[in-house]
């Protein structure tokens, strides 16, 4: 074993904590508000966090959100990797007391 670090990883250096990429914090939009999440979120926890600024009415249950710039839907079971500044749409999955 040698004392050079990274050795133990086959002499490519430090291996980049997947974890760590997790709790990095950043500014996305939802429907036009600014909300600050981890890098690596679940939708539930997006669409919680767009309620409590205001983006959304009703329940969270009662929304999906979509990347403004890639079409499809993302369901509040699911986590993604988000984009500093990327935007979002939360839209209703169907009839809600305003829409």
């Amino acid at each position: 074993m040698s004392d050079i670090p990274g050795s133990d990883q086959g002499g490519v250096g430090p291996v980049a904590n997947v974890e760590d990429a997790a709790k990095v914090s950043v500014q996305i939009k939802v429907n036009g508000l600014t909300i600050e999440v981890t890098k690596e979120v679940g939708v539930h926890a997006v669409l919680k966090k767009a309620k409590e600024a205001g983006c959304i009415e009703g329940t969270v249950d009662e929304y999906v959100i979509e990347r403004v710039s890639v079409e499809g839907e993302l369901h509040g079971h699911e986590t993604i990797v988000v984009e500093e500044h990327e935007e979002f749409l939360a839209v209703p999955v169907g009839k809600t007391d305003i829409a």
